[in-house]
C-alpha cells in the first residue's frame, strides 16, 4: 500500500497561516522562532531526545506551527506546566519510520493523515491510541483508527463566482458540467485527489455510492471521461494559492478547491462575487499519530491529544486558519457567520463524503495518469 496522505494540503494550511501572520492576525511565539532560527529544535539523525518533561509535536511548518503552538500547545503548558514545542520540519511517513527504526526518536506527536496512519500501523512504527484517555466520541465517525485519531478536517468544495455567472449559483456537480446554463472557465486540481468524486456525482451517482462506483475500472474510466467533456473549460491548479489567485483574478467562475482557501476568499472578494457549497464535498481529516519509543511517553502524549479535543480550542483553530473542528461538540460554539464555511458543521457534513484513503492506496497511481491525460492530453 502506498502512502496516500495529502501532504500538499497540509503545507497549504501552513501557507494560509503565513498570510494570517502577515495580516497581523497571528502572534509569533518568540521563543520558538528563536529556537528554530538557531537550529536547536531536534532533527532527524542527531540522536537528540526530548526531555522527560517536554513534548515535541511536529507539523508541516510555516507559521501554521504558530497556530498549533498558540491554540493547543501553549494552553496545555498553562494547564500542566509541561513545555510543548512545535517542530515544523514535516512528519512524513518516511521520517517517522526512519526515527523508529534507528532508535533515534525525537518526536512525540505527529500531524499526519489517514493514509500514513494505516501504513505506519502495518509497519509496526506507531503506537495504538489509548481510548481510555482519548475520547472516541469527540472525533467524527470514521476518523478514529487503531493507531491514529482525527485532529481537524478540510474539504474539497464547490466554489463559484456568481458575478461571472450572471448571478446564477451552481448547486451541484451536475451543474458544474452544465456549460450551457453555467458558462465560463472551471478549475480542478492537477492531482486526482478529491476530483474523481465530483465527476462521479456529476454522472448522477448518489453520495453514498461514489466509492462503490469508483471501485470498478469502468467507474474510474467513466469519471475520467467526464473531465474530457470539460477539457476546453478547465484551468488546473497545482497549489492552494493557485486556486485562490484564479478566483481573485476572475480567471475562473467555478472550481473544486480546498475549503481552507475558500475561508480566505470569503474575506478577499467583493460581496456577491464568491460562494461556496459543501454539497458533494469530500472531507479529508488530519490524523494524530504517536511514534513507538517517543521520549515523552505514551500517557502524557495521549493527554495532549485529549486536550486538543476540547471544542473551544478547535473553534479557535477554525477561526484562525479555516481548519474544521474534528469534535462534533464544537459545532454549537462556532460563530454563526462562520458556520456556513465550516466543513464539519452538521449541515455541511450531511452533504459530504469522507475521503477514502484505502481507495487511493489501491487506485491512485493508475487513476492519476488517466486523469492528467484527460485534462491536458
Amino acid at each position: 500500500m502506498q502512502d496516500t496522505t495529502d501532504f500538499e494540503a497540509k503545507r497549504d494550511i501552513a501557507d494560509i497561516a503565513v498570510e494570517r501572520y502577515k495580516q497581523g492576525r497571528l502572534t509569533r511565539r518568540g521563543f520558538i522562532a528563536a529556537m528554530g532560527a538557531l537550529g536547536i529544535l531536534p532533527a532527524l539523525g542527531t540522536k537528540a531526545t526530548a526531555q522527560a518533561k517536554e513534548i515535541i509535536v511536529v507539523n508541516w511548518g510555516g507559521t501554521a506551527k504558530d497556530v498549533l503552538q498558540e491554540v493547543i500547545c501553549d494552553t496545555y503548558t498553562a494547564e500542566t506546566g509541561i513545555p510543548v514545542i512545535v517542530d515544523g520540519s514535516g512528519p512524513s511517513a518516511g521520517k517517522i519510520r526512519a526515527m523508529v527504526e534507528s532508535g533515534a526518536v525525537v518526536w512525540d506527536l505527529c500531524d499526519s493523515g489517514a493514509g500514513s496512519a494505516i501504513i505506519l500501523e502495518q509497519q509496526g512504527i506507531t503506537q495504538p491510541i489509548d481510548y481510555s484517555i482519548v475520547d472516541k466520541s469527540k472525533v467524527l465517525e470514521g476518523t478514529a483508527y487503531n493507531n491514529g485519531v482525527g485532529n481537524y478536517v478540510y474539504s474539497y468544495v464547490l466554489a463559484t463566482n456568481p458575478k461571472l455567472l450572471g448571478g446564477a449559483v451552481p448547486q451541484s456537480w451536475e451543474d458544474v458540467w452544465n456549460v450551457k446554463d453555467f458558462p465560463g472557465m472551471r478549475t480542478f486540481r492537477k492531482s486526482v485527489r478529491g476530483q474523481l468524486e465530483s465527476a462521479t456525482m456529476a454522472r448522477g451517482v448518489p453520495l453514498n455510492e461514489v466509492y462503490e462506483a469508483l471501485g470498478t475500472e469502468d467507474g474510474i474510466k467513466a469519471a475520467i471521461a467526464k473531465f474530457r467533456e470539460l477539457r476546453e473549460n478547465i484551468i488546473v491548479w497545482g497549489s492552494g494559492s493557485d486556486s485562490q489567485n484564479l478566483f481573485l483574478q476572475e480567471e475562473v467562475a467555478i472550481g473544486n478547491i480546498w475549503s481552507t482557501r475558500a475561508h480566505l476568499l470569503k474575506d478577499q472578494m467583493e460581496t456577491g462575487s464568491f460562494n461556496v457549497s459543501f454539497n458533494g464535498g469530500v472531507i479529508a481529516p488530519g490524523i494524530w499519530v504517536v511514534p513507538k519509543g517517543n521520549p515523552a511517553g505514551t500517557e502524557e502524549t495521549m493527554k495532549l491529544i485529549a486536550h486538543a479535543q476540547k471544542p473551544e480550542l478547535q473553534v479557535k483553530w477554525l477561526e484562525m486558519i479555516g481548519s474544521g473542528p474534528i469534535n462534533p461538540e464544537a459545532a454549537a460554539l462556532v460563530p454563526a457567520e462562520l458556520a456556513p464555511w465550516n466543513p464539519s458543521s452538521p449541515e455541511n457534513l450531511a452533504t459530504q463524503i469522507l475521503y477514502n484513503d484505502e481507495w487511493y492506496a489501491k487506485n491512485q497511481i493508475a487513476a492519476e495518469e488517466l486523469y492528467v491525460d484527460a485534462l491536458i492530453n
